[in-house]
Formats: structure tokens, C-alpha cells, sequence
């Protein structure tokens, strides 16, 4: 029964994600990769692609996944928030698990860039 529910639950991840935008797609990824760690949106724009300059094109997408509980975002200081995914989310945890599982060289990657500051 438990290969039935975990085929269920990866089900439903991939029903998530594949629901979900480019942009939105790739932010859960890196931020499942580098779980726990949390990063500032010029770290996540770096993570994902973006440049410093396109910070505002995301802004919408990261309130949109913060509402869908998705991340969760704390302030660090007026202009610095720390941001990461939700582990508590359901198809996240699960997403998260598949990422410490099977993404070991994706995570490297992703800490590496972070390093490359």
C-alpha cells in the first residue's frame, strides 16, 4: 500500500508542477535542491537565471507561491528576506525528498552558484 501512496502522492507533484509557469517551476526547484538553506531574491534570481535587473519580473511569482504556501519568506531586515520552500506543503515535502534522493549534482550546482557570489 505504500508504493501505492507514494506513486500517488508523485502523481500529484507532477500534476503541481506541471500546472505551474517556467519561472514558478524553477524557483521550487532550486530551492527543494538547497533545502534547508533559505537565500535572498538576488540569490534566488542568480539561482534561477535571472539577472539583478529582473528582480521586479518575479515579485509577482514569489507572492503568488507564497500564497499558495508554496515558500515561505521571512524578513530579515527592511530589504533583506530570507526565502525557501515550504517542507510542511504536502507535494513539496515530497519534492524535497526526490531532491536529497536523486539531486545530489543538481545540488551542487545550485550551492556552487550561491558560492559564486
Amino acid at each position: 500500500m505504500e508504493t501505492d501512496t507514494n506513486q500517488a502522492d508523485m502523481y500529484e507533484l507532477l500534476q503541481l508542477m506541471s500546472s505551474l509557469n517556467d519561472t514558478r517551476r524553477s524557483i521550487l526547484l532550486a530551492l527543494a535542491h538547497i533545502y534547508p538553506r533559505s537565500v535572498s531574491g538576488v540569490q534566488l534570481s542568480r539561482l534561477i537565471g535571472y539577472s539583478g535587473k529582473s528582480r521586479s519580473l518575479y515579485r509577482g511569482v514569489i507572492s503568488h507561491l507564497k500564497e499558495n504556501e508554496m515558500i515561505q519568506i521571512d524578513q530579515l531586515t527592511p530589504k533583506l528576506y530570507a526565502i525557501r520552500i515550504n517542507n510542511e506543503h504536502p507535494l513539496l515535502s515530497v519534492l524535497v525528498d526526490l531532491c536529497k534522493v536523486h539531486g545530489q549534482q543538481s545540488r551542487r550546482v545550485y550551492l556552487k552558484a550561491l558560492e559564486e557570489e
